[in-house]
């Protein structure tokens, strides 16, 4: 990728605005922005970020359920190449954590659709 990039720079404002639990309602915003849903309830969302899976020491991902759908939103400042990677892993993560906290029976009688969808803007 032509040009230069600072790798020191990590933007932590965004999770600061959008990742925090009296700021569910900026975040119900934002989802509703960028999927042109209309949820108003803010109480729907469980923010379900995980510290340290992808081994950096700033954090700028938010990650929350809603509607039964994994959501992880990230700001890159700099153009990465290996956000699919680091996005599948952070999702395993998050889906087997999620699976952990559901009754055995339902685990065993579960059959929910998995999509992945990587939006980046170079």
């Amino acid at each position: 990728m032509p040009g230069s990039f600072n790798r020191q720079y990590q933007d932590r404002l965004f999770k600061a605005i959008f990742g925090r639990e009296e700021h569910k309602d900026w975040l119900l915003s934002l989802y509703n922005a960028l999927n042109g849903s209309s949820y108003t309830d803010p109480s729907a969302i469980e923010i379900n970020t995980i510290e340290g899976i992808i081994y950096v020491t700033m954090k700028n991902d938010i990650s929350f359920l809603i509607d039964s759908q994994l959501n992880l939103y990230e700001q890159q400042s700099s153009y990465n190449p290996n956000m699919p990677l680091r996005g599948l892993m952070y999702f395993a993560e998050l889906y087997q954590k999620h699976l952990t906290e559901l009754p055995l029976e339902t685990v065993l009688h579960l059959q929910e659709e998995i999509s992945v969808g990587v939006c980046a803007d170079r």
